[in-house]
C-alpha cells in the first residue's frame, strides 16, 4: 500500500473488473487539530502538501530544503473581532467600526470585511474607520491596546477559493484587521513582503488548502487560533539580501490582479508571482517555473480539485474598467 510520505506517486488503484472504485492510501493521523486528509479528491497533491510541509519539493532531484515552520513560530495574530468592536454600539469591543469610514485620513483605519472586486491585488486599502466607544479613560485604553496589534499583513479566514483572490493583504500603512482579516504581526515589518507573497503563491495555497477546514465547497476557512497552525515560509531564514528582493519583487507584482484561485491554472499574474518568489528570492531553479513545468502542473491540480472550484460555472475575466463574469 502506498504511503502519504512516499511524495506525489498517487495512492494504490482499488479495481473492481475493469471499474476504478477508489484508492488505498497509508497516513499518519495527526497529533493535534483536525485531520488534513479530508475532501480531497487527487492524492497526489496531499502526499505533495505533506512533503512540502516538513520542507521538501519532491520534483527537485538535489531536494534543498525550504525552510517551514507553523506561522506561530513567526508572527502573532492579532484580536478576534468581538475585541476589536463591532457595526453597532457594543460594551465588549474597543470601538465602534464605521464602514465605510467617516473620515478622509482615520485615525483607526480598519479591514474589516470582504469585498472580492477590491481584494485583486497584493495591496488592499482599509475599508472601515474605529471610533473609540465611549469617552471613558477604560475604553481609550482598550482602544490603544487594540491599535498596538495594527499592522500591514493580514490574513483572510474566510477564504473561498471560487470568489477570492488572496490568502494574506497588505494594506499600505497599519490597519487594525477585522472580522474577515485579522492581522499577522511579524517581529520585522522587513519580512511582512515575503510572506505575503509566499502566502499568495501557489506553495501558500497549496498549505493552506491542505491544512484549511474544507467543510462547504469552494472554501478552505481557518479561525483566529487556527492560522498560527497553518505551515509556511519562515522569513526568519531568509538573509537581507533576499528579502531586499522579496521586497523588489513585491512592489514589481502589486499593479498586478490576480484571478479567483480556482483560476489558478489560468492566471497569469500568479505564475509571475510564483517564480519572482521561487527564483529570484529562493534561488531555486527556473526550471520549476517553465510553461509546462511542476508549477504549471499543481497550478491544474489544485484547480481540478472539488473543493477549489466548488462546482462553479462562470469565470472571472479582467477588463480594462474592471471585471466581469
Amino acid at each position: 500500500m502506498r504511503r502519504l510520505e512516499d511524495g506525489p506517486v498517487g495512492g494504490t488503484p482499488i479495481q473492481l473488473g475493469g471499474e476504478h472504485c477508489g484508492i488505498l492510501l497509508d497516513c499518519p493521523l495527526p497529533g493535534d487539530g483536525s485531520w488534513p486528509l479530508v475532501g480531497v479528491a487527487d492524492v497526489s497533491l496531499a502526499q505533495f502538501a505533506h512533503s512540502l510541509e516538513h520542507g521538501t519539493l519532491p520534483f527537485l532531484l538535489e531536494d534543498p530544503p525550504i525552510p517551514i515552520v507553523r506561522i506561530e513560530q513567526i508572527a502573532r495574530i492579532g484580536p478576534v473581532d468581538r475585541l476589536i468592536g463591532s457595526v453597532t454600539a457594543t460594551a465588549r469591543g474597543a470601538f465602534l467600526i464605521h464602514r465605510p469610514a467617516i473620515t478622509p485620513a482615520p485615525t483607526y483605519p480598519v479591514l474589516w470585511a470582504h469585498d472580492n472586486k477590491r481584494e485583486r491585488a497584493l495591496i488592499v486599502e482599509p475599508d472601515s474607520e474605529g471610533q473609540i466607544e465611549s469617552a471613558s479613560t477604560e475604553s481609550a485604553t482598550r482602544a490603544e491596546q487594540i491599535w498596538a496589534t495594527a499592522t500591514r499583513a493580514h490574513y483572510n479566514r474566510d477564504l473561498r477559493f471560487n470568489s477570492q483572490s488572496l490568502i494574506v493583504a497588505m494594506t499600505e500603512r497599519p490597519a487594525i484587521g477585522g472580522r474577515a482579516w485579522p492581522s499577522v504581526i511579524l517581529d520585522d515589518r522587513e519580512h511582512e513582503y515575503a510572506f505575503a507573497l509566499w502566502c499568495n503563491s501557489t506553495l501558500g495555497l497549496l498549505l493552506h488548502w491542505w491544512t484549511a477546514n474544507k467543510t462547504q465547497a469552494g472554501r478552505g476557512t481557518t479561525t483566529v487560533t487556527g492560522i498560527p497552525r497553518i505551515p509556511a515560509l519562515d522569513v526568519r531564514a531568509l538573509t537581507a539580501a533576499q528579502h531586499a528582493a522579496a521586497r523588489e519583487a513585491f512592489e514589481g507584482l502589486r499593479g498586478e490582479r490576480f484571478l479567483p484561485f480556482d483560476q489558478i491554472d489560468e492566471d497569469e499574474a500568479r505564475a509571475r508571482l510564483d517564480r519572482a518568489l521561487l527564483v529570484d528570492v529562493l534561488g531555486l531553479p527556473a526550471s520549476l517555473c517553465e510553461a509546462d513545468g511542476p508549477l504549471a502542473l499543481l497550478r491544474r491540480k489544485l484547480a481540478a480539485e472539488p473543493q477549489v472550484h466548488g462546482g462553479k460555472r462562470t469565470r472571472v475575466v479582467f477588463a480594462l474598467g474592471g471585471e466581469r463574469a
